[in-house]
């Protein structure tokens, strides 16, 4: 609330009106158009988020997922237009491939950190720009479409395209692959055992250790399912809405550091990622329709948005702060045998 006031402040020393300014923001985001134009954006932002999220409950913060994003899209984009069969099989195989690429590209750094103790922070925010010129390199000498003044793939088959959902407002059937994504996670961190194993080693991973989680086991297999679901985001960015992979197009989106801050500020939760990365994509959307009725520019919905992220990230660090520190004393009052002493 109090981030909506701040922005109305704003708006009203600009000389506009801040209630038919967020009336504005409301209708385009949730009315016609709109409302499919913010399920479809969520999409990525909600896909992106989940993929940092999981290895981020196991306390490994991956910068990668650009990286992974791109090349599950370039993977995505190369199946869809090279092979030959029925649409659904040539979208399922699609989607596969580029959940492995993607999942490829993500133990590139757990292998990293594993075996040769470089930190995942560094190296997977490194390894964002070898994925982008990989992609641009192999689209340009491989798989560039001919026709095309720029580097891009051939426009994918109308029968490979990721149908829309007409109750849905028209949005892309992705849309309830996130929801079914949404609900695995949930149910995985809540109610099965290597879930809670994450949830452990992300609060303290010495603790970890001494209960018998093997953390670099959970490491490969965090990083490598995060990678998995950002390259299947990219695939249906480009399956379910550009239609061909274009040398730096997905970079240019920004989902992927959207979804960062998704799911940091969700603290890692799959039900509020969903909240929160729908409710990014109505800013977004609302802020481009406040633009076209109003005298307010739309970069006021991003000055919103980052009002937001600095009101809640002041209410979560510190519960954060409070939470690891008592896990550092936890961890601290352990004996050489892992027991903690009174």
């Amino acid at each position: 609330m109090l981030s909506f006031l701040i922005c109305a402040v704003i708006i009203l020393l600009s000389g506009e009106n801040p209630i038919r300014a967020y009336g504005e923001l409301w209708s385009g985001a949730t009315t016609g158009t709109g409302l499919r134009t913010v399920i479809n954006r969520g999409i990525p932002i909600v896909a992106m988020a989940l993929a940092i999220s999981i290895p981020f409950r196991a306390g490994i913060i991956n910068l990668g997922g650009e990286g992974q994003f791109v090349l599950g899209g370039f993977a995505g984009a190369v199946v869809a237009v090279n092979l030959d069969a029925p649409g659904p099989l040539v979208i399922f195989v699609a989607f596969l491939v580029a959940a492995i690429v993607g999942a490829v590209w993500g133990l590139l750094p757990a292998v990293g950190q594993t075996w040769l103790r470089l930190p995942i922070l560094i190296s997977s925010l490194l390894l964002n720009m070898p994925a982008r010129a990989l992609a641009g390199y192999l689209t340009k000498n491989y798989f560039a479409d001919p026709t095309a003044h720029y580097a891009s793939t051939e426009s994918l088959p109308a029968s490979t395209r990721i149908p829309t959902i007409s109750w849905l407002s028209g949005a892309s059937a992705s849309a309830l692959g996130v929801a079914v994504l949404v609900a695995v996670i949930y149910a995985f961190n809540r109610r099965t055992a290597p879930g809670y194993q994450s949830h452990i080693s992300g609060i303290n991973l010495k603790f970890s250790e001494y209960g018998g989680v093997g953390v670099s086991r959970q490491t490969v297999l965090s990083m490598g399912s995060g990678g998995a679901i950002a390259g299947m985001a990219g695939a249906h960015m480009i399956l379910g809405q550009s239609g061909r992979f274009v040398d730096n197009d997905l970079v240019g989106t920004g989902f992927a550091w959207t979804g960062l801050m998704v799911a940091l500020l969700a603290l890692h939760r799959a039900i509020p990622i969903l909240a929160a990365g729908l409710f990014f994509a109505a800013l977004q959307v609302g802020g481009l329709a406040m633009q076209r009725n109003t005298g307010v520019s739309w970069q006021l919905a991003q000055v919103l948005q980052a009002v937001v992220i600095l009101a809640l990230a002041m209410q979560i660090a510190p519960r954060l702060w409070r939470r690891h520190s008592s896990a550092d004393i936890a961890s601290h009052d352990t004996d050489e045998y892992g027991s903690v002493t009174t």
